[in-house]
């Protein structure tokens, strides 16, 4: 059970980054043996466009349950790691959109104090400040950065094998990308790092510094794909689920579908299925002991995805449960990934968190008054 932990939240890191699990490992696509005098620009233009988010960015933050299906029913560990979606348009800029996701396994708290977690900040750049509607396609260029602790385990015993070899050596590994999508082609840059540290996803904003200048220093060969390989839009992985959620609210049919490039590889997302679930409980409890949140969401829909790399036919899958209205209207309150059958993790949505965020509905409180602060 706590091997199959570990997979499952690599294999979440792996899906809500749009990370493949073969990171870096070329596939049949044009790739230089050598850098060439370009490649130093095309990384540096893309960090430069990555290395703030601005003002005004809503967050919403996350907590972790590992779940195992028993006979009948659901059973699991709340509170085993967490982390939180980012999103924002620059106030200088409105055209520039800015997502940020990081989502891991807490040592704290985490079995056998498992360490696996990563983060991505993707920049899309649009035609026009306001959305073009009718689910039409305006970004133009995009731009993600992404770092994650490193596992090349294809098994939960392989994956053990390299925690134990990490603490015994005092060398931790961690894996970084620079992706960027315009008109005419995609590039992408794969890092590796060694660290002595082995930061939590907790320490992010201390790690963060290091990847960059281990990108920024890079003499490794960028990776390159023409767009019109398997793919023409330039949006990456989460404009493209944010596109689909858009559409999954507008109540248009599904199966919808849309491409996006990742690692310079062309990658379909598909909106399988929506359903409305008109009412939602959720209760999380503390590692500690204790409830951690309780609460109760109304008129929300459940939307399923599916992401297949075009090349291999690799698929993965998630569902959100997504709010309809006020502030969560579009927010994911609750995600899903499941690997297999009888296992599950799960993230839930801290609403304390997302009100100092974006702005709540008032809704009267049982005294009558509207005093109180919610979404239902």
């Amino acid at each position: 059970m706590i091997n199959s932990k570990r997979s499952a939240i690599c294999g979440l890191v792996l899906l809500l980054l749009g990370l493949p699990a073969g990171l870096g490992v070329a596939l049949a696509l044009e790739r230089r043996t050598a850098p060439a005098p370009s490649d130093a620009r095309v990384i540096q233009a893309a960090l430069e466009s990555i290395k703030a988010l601005p003002d005004g960015v809503a967050e919403y933050d996350y907590v972790m349950t590992a779940r195992v299906r028993l006979l009948f029913f659901w059973a699991g560990k709340d509170d085993v790691g967490g982390g939180y979606i980012r999103r924002g348009r620059s106030m200088e800029d409105p055209r520039k959109e800015f997502f940020q996701v990081l989502f891991g396994s807490d040592p704290a708290k985490a079995p056998r104090a498992i360490n696996r977690w990563g983060a991505g900040t993707e920049m899309s750049v649009h035609r026009g400040v306001e959305p073009p509607g009718n689910g039409e396609d305006d970004i133009v260029s995009s731009t993600f950065f992404g770092f994650m602790k490193s596992s090349k385990g294809k098994s939960a015993g392989e994956m053990q094998d390299e925690l134990k070899k990490e603490k015994n050596g005092g060398t931790h590994s961690f894996t970084g990308i620079l992706s960027t999508v315009e008109k005419d082609r995609a590039s992408s840059l794969v890092v590796p790092l060694q660290s002595n540290e082995d930061f939590s996803f907790g320490q992010y904003e201390k790690a963060e510094p290091l990847m960059i200048e281990v990108l920024r220093t890079s003499e490794r060969p960028v990776r390159e794909l023409a767009v019109s390989s398997g793919c023409s839009t330039t949006g990456e992985f989460l404009s493209t689920v944010s596109a689909l959620v858009d559409e999954a609210l507008a109540g248009h049919a599904s199966p919808a579908s849309r491409c996006y490039v990742y690692d310079a590889q062309a990658n379909t997302l598909i909106l399988e299925h929506t359903a409305p679930i008109k009412e939602l409980s959720v209760q999380v409890n503390g590692a500690k002991g204790g409830t951690l949140l309780e609460k109760k969401y109304q008129d929300l829909i459940e939307a399923e995805f599916t992401s297949e790399h075009q090349q291999t036919k690799k698929r993965s899958h998630f569902t959100m449960l997504l709010g309809t209205r006020g502030a969560l209207r579009g927010v994911p309150v609750q995600i899903r990934y499941q690997p297999n059958w009888w296992f599950q993790v799960v993230l839930n949505l801290r609403p304390t968190e997302a009100k100092a965020a974006y702005e709540e509905i008032l809704v009267p409180s049982k005294s009558g008054g509207k005093d109180e602060l919610s979404d239902e």
